[in-house]
Formats: structure tokens, sequence, C-alpha cells
């Protein structure tokens, strides 16, 4: 019943998602980041933090939520709060929802679902490596890396909110320095999720594993309208780094799983 109710809401928000599409090619709809986007990844951060507290159960859950929740929202005010700092800093505007000490909520919405559905892929990919040290390397080196990649393409899209626009629609020596960052920043928070469910013998477990791929599906719904926003902005080598990138990391998540698995995703 839960694994049904699940899908059935995740599947609900894939079709909004395709309206809201339909609404941005029609110009209903602005190409940049508003209070309605912001609803909508609030929403996929909601799954987010369900799939933990289904998984691993409410303290557990609770707790790798909150932590996701604390450092991202944390680094993105201290990133913001340096640039607003500098020659031509702008400041973060009011047009994408409730604002928390100058950070939308919402940013740390969009963290949940990107650290926890990368969380997902890394750990299927890794899952059966035995040797436990070597295991949570891969699995952290897989996941930083993944978040490098959207966050890529986050970036220069985020930029509109906190009007600190970039003039060029290509990679910059300081979109480059901010991706190691976010990089280094994905790979502490994976080791310490890693460590958090190894201390508590839950790494391999997961009490709904059928849900794994509808959460992998919300992420893909969440990068699919970055993918949309970044198009009509020009962005286009950092669409396809950002496109590559998720593509082979997902065709390895599922080449991972199990073959009854691959029946239920397929």
């Amino acid at each position: 019943m839960v694994e049904k109710r699940f899908r059935f809401f995740v599947w609900l928000y894939m079709a909004l998602f395709f309206i809201a599409v339909i609404f941005i090619v029609l110009d209903i709809l602005p190409a940049r980041l508003t209070v309605v986007h912001a609803l909508f990844f609030i929403v996929s951060g909601v799954f987010a933090v369900v799939f933990l507290i289904l998984q691993y159960g409410k303290g557990l859950g609770s707790a790798i939520t909150i932590l996701i929740f604390v450092v991202s929202t944390s680094i993105e005010w201290m990133q913001t709060s340096l640039t607003n700092s500098g020659p031509g800093g702008g400041s973060v505007t009011t047009n994408f929802g409730l604002v928390i000490n100058g950070i939308p909520v919402a940013f740390g919405f969009i963290w949940l679902v990107l650290i926890v559905a990368t969380h997902v892929v890394a750990r299927e990919i890794t899952l059966k490596i035995k040797i436990d040290w070597i295991r949570g390397g891969i699995y952290a080196v897989i996941a930083a890396t993944m978040v490098m990649v959207f966050e890529m393409l986050i970036e220069p899209v985020a930029m509109q909110v906190k009007q600190l626009a970039t003039a060029s629609p290509t990679l910059t020596i300081i979109q480059m320095t901010d991706a190691a960052n976010w990089w280094l920043l994905g790979l502490i928070l994976h080791l310490m999720i890693y460590f958090m469910l190894s201390l508590t013998d839950q790494w391999g477990k997961l009490h709904y594993p059928s849900l794994k791929s509808e959460l992998v599906l919300v992420y893909w719904i969440v990068l699919s309208f970055f993918l949309v926003l970044g198009y009509f902005m020009g962005l286009g080598n950092i669409l396809l780094i950002t496109l590559g990138g998720n593509v082979l990391f997902t065709i390895c998540y599922y080449l991972s799983l199990g073959p009854d698995e691959k029946e239920i995703t397929a």
C-alpha cells in the first residue's frame, strides 16, 4: 500500500512537470526561477524526506534530512554572503518563495532530492563491493561527482534568483572552482551518510527497496526542469556535460539492479 501511494504521487508529480514544461514553451510560465518553480522543487524535497523516513525509520531518516538541509543551506548562505560582499555583488531576491536569512528555502529542498537521489544511485552501484572502506570511498566519489555535474547546471540558473547573472553561457574559471567546491561538499555529505548508515547497520537494508527507482525518477524530473530552463538560457556546453554525466551514472545504476528489480522498473 505504501509503495502504491508513493508511486501514485510520483507519477502525478511527473504529470505536473510535463504541464509546467508546456506552459514554459507557450510562454505562460517564464523560463526562469519563480515562486511557482520553488513550490515544484519543495515537493521534490518532500519526496526525498519521505523516502528516507520510509527506508531508514523516523529517527535515522530525520537525522539524515536535518544533516543535508542544515549543511547545504549553510554553505549556500556563506557562498552568497561572500559573493555579495565583493565588488558588484547582488542580493537574493524574494521571487523564489520563502527566504530565511537571505537564502530561499527551496534551495534546501533541491539539495535534499539531489543528495538522496545520488545516494541511491551510488549505493546501488557499489553495493556488491565487499571491502568496507573501498565501498565507502567509491560510493562517496560517485555521488560527489553526480552532485558536481548537477550543480554545474544549477549554478548559472540559480544566479537569476541571486541577482548574480553571468554574462557567459559557457563554463568559466569561477564556475569550475564552484563545481570543485560542490564536489567536496557532496563528498563530505555522502561520507557522513555512509558512516551513519554503517554504524547503525542500515547500509545494506532498505525497508521498501522497490521505491529506489521512483526516487531516481523524481531526481530526473528535477534535473529535466533545470535542463529546460538551461536550454532557454543558452547553456549549451553545460547541458551536454550534465545530461551526459547523469545518463552514464543512471545506466550504471540500472545495470546494478537485480533481475527482479529491473522487471519492476520496466
